[in-house]
């Protein structure tokens, strides 16, 4: 079996996009600004800049939870479509709370930093609000869900803690085309807060919770497809061990991918995956790479899915939460232990 030799972490160059040009890499921290939209001819040719920006996918999401609780939180820019959605899902009881609303594209917009800046989405029956502040190390999620269809009452304000030294992120430009790429600012944070359902109020402690941001934008082919999958705990000791694990369309995975390992708070980068699903979506999803730093399971417990075909756009999407189990190798080599570790899989294709 080859040996694994971890590619380069780099300081951030400031900006995504300097002079017209992406810089690809792995980055330790956040660009100073995140400009796609000033890369030359991303699409391959010259194109307006309005063309430039319906092309651009963009989203912010979180996952959030504890030993019982597993939550996400996502508002979605595909430019063709637009997408509002809360879901809390309760393991101990096995049951999930869903709410999600399709909107034209307008209806939501993913702001350009992370620095300082809120977004969210409003209407008679919800109020999602995603405020990001990196410069003073803290993100904000805040859910109000009342008289929607048969769901009880929700709200939830959560608080999630993304200070210097305490975490490590991953932020990556990963090319999909000479000059075209997709940005992403992942990192496993602790977190606090409340969730309310009905009359039942639970608090979440800073320590024995989390939350995970995907802050995300990208010049996706005309058709995106992409396997993923991700899950957090606390192992025996109390550390908070998480992993985000990405099979998507770079040019080149070896040297350009998003997969990481975060233990105590510390990120590991890790090499390419594949992902195996000999029983169908619903089944195992077997996730390994060809060094031996990774050999997990995912077993799906419940299934979202997206099904739809029209003229200009599909959408196959199987979104499932479920439970992972197996390992992942640190830095150094040693094996960290997933067991019971609650997360969330894609597998996406969108032609759009």
């Amino acid at each position: 079996m080859a040996e694994y030799v971890q590619r380069g972490l780099l300081p951030p160059p400031g900006d995504l996009v300097t002079d017209g040009k992406f810089n690809f890499g792995t980055f330790s921290s956040q660009f100073r600004k995140v400009n796609p939209l000033e890369a030359d001819k991303p699409l391959g040719i010259w194109a307006p800049r309005p063309l430039l920006s319906f092309r651009l996918k963009e989203w912010q999401a979180f996952q959030l939870g504890n030993s019982r609780w597993f939550m996400l939180a996502v508002l979605y820019n595909t430019k063709v479509s637009a997408l509002a959605q809360f879901i809390a899902y309760d393991k101990e009881h096995k049951k999930k709370y869903f709410f999600q609303k399709m909107l034209p594209s307008w209806k939501i917009r993913v702001p350009g930093s992370i620095w300082n800046a809120r977004q969210s989405y409003q209407d008679k029956n919800c109020h999602i609000e995603l405020s990001s502040h990196l410069d003073k190390g803290r993100f904000y999620i805040n859910i109000q869900i009342r008289g929607h269809k048969e769901l009880p009452d929700i709200e939830a304000h959560f608080e999630a803690f993304h200070d210097n030294g305490l975490v490590e992120p991953i932020v990556v430009s990963i090319p999909f085309g000479e000059n075209r790429g997709m940005y992403s600012h992942k990192c496993l944070m602790p977190m606090q807060g409340s969730l309310s359902i009905g009359d039942k109020k639970t608090e979440f402690l800073r320590q024995e919770s989390f939350a995970i941001i995907d802050d995300h934008k990208g010049f996706y082919p005309y058709v995106m497809r992409y396997d993923w999958v991700t899950a957090a705990g606390f192992n025996d000791g109390g550390q908070l061990v998480g992993f985000n694990l990405t099979d998507n369309q770079s040019l080149d995975a070896e040297k350009y991918s998003e997969n990481c390992l975060w233990l105590g708070g510390k990120l590991n980068l890790l090499p390419p995956v594949k992902f195996d699903r000999p029983d169908g979506v619903e089944g195992k999803w077997l996730i390994r790479d060809r060094y031996g730093m990774v050999d997990l399971v995912f077993k799906p417990e419940t299934m979202g899915t997206i099904d739809m075909n029209y003229l200009v756009l599909k959408v196959k999407y199987w979104g499932p939460f479920g439970y992972c189990n197996g390992f992942v190798k640190d830095k150094t080599g040693n094996k960290v232990i997933i067991n019971q570790y609650f997360g969330m899989g894609e597998d996406k294709y969108v032609r759009g």
